[in-house]
């Protein structure tokens, strides 16, 4: 199981890239992820043009980013 939290730590959240299983694409705009459930949240905008927070659910997994 693995959840990162872009929001608490960047620096090591950085080490880390959420793919779809779908797709098999990197999701852009993650805050963050948990593989063990599918669930994560990506930066979205609200009605008035506001940031949020949108939780989605689909197969993903969290990989190691490489350098």
């Amino acid at each position: 199981m693995t959840v990162v939290d872009f929001r608490a730590n960047p620096a090591t959240a950085r080490s880390y890239r959420v793919v779809s299983l779908v797709t098999h694409a990197d999701i852009p705009g993650i805050v963050w992820a948990d593989d063990e459930t599918g669930c994560y949240g990506v930066q979205g905008r609200d009605a008035q043009g506001k940031p949020v927070v949108v939780e989605q659910f689909g197969p993903i997994r969290i990989v190691t980013a490489r350098r």
